[in-house]
């Protein structure tokens, strides 16, 4: 009887899930209809513009990879070089390691949240 109680509330809770998924996606699928006539463009909304001036497409685009690069070397530079000191030896194993430590802490903030 014990298994049963158990299988019935793992069903439960799947079913349960899978409802506020299903509830999630339908207040989403109707809050993007309901907010696909807000936001259409006409005429020069779909130009690009930057500073008064009208500047071709061909250059408006920024490289993807280099967007916050920068930013991420200056503001870590100096919590990066310390890991890099204190904790790299320059072997495979021990990278591994790290990860299964950094993902084992994941999998416990993800169970206990």
């Amino acid at each position: 009887m014990v298994e049963v109680e158990l299988l019935m509330r793992v069903i439960e809770a799947a079913f349960t899930i899978a409802l506020v998924i299903l509830i999630v996606l339908l207040l989403y699928a109707l809050s993007l209809k309901a907010t696909r006539g807000l936001s259409r463009s006409v005429g020069d909304k779909r130009k690009p513009f930057a500073c008064g001036e009208v500047l071709p497409e061909s250059k408006t685009g920024l490289p993807d990879p280099h967007v916050y690069t920068a930013v991420w070397r200056d503001v870590f530079k100096s919590l990066y070089r310390g890991l890099r000191d204190k904790l790299h030896t320059g072997v495979l194993s021990d990278w591994l390691v790290w990860m299964f430590i950094f993902m084992v802490i994941v999998v416990v903030v993800l169970v206990v949240v």
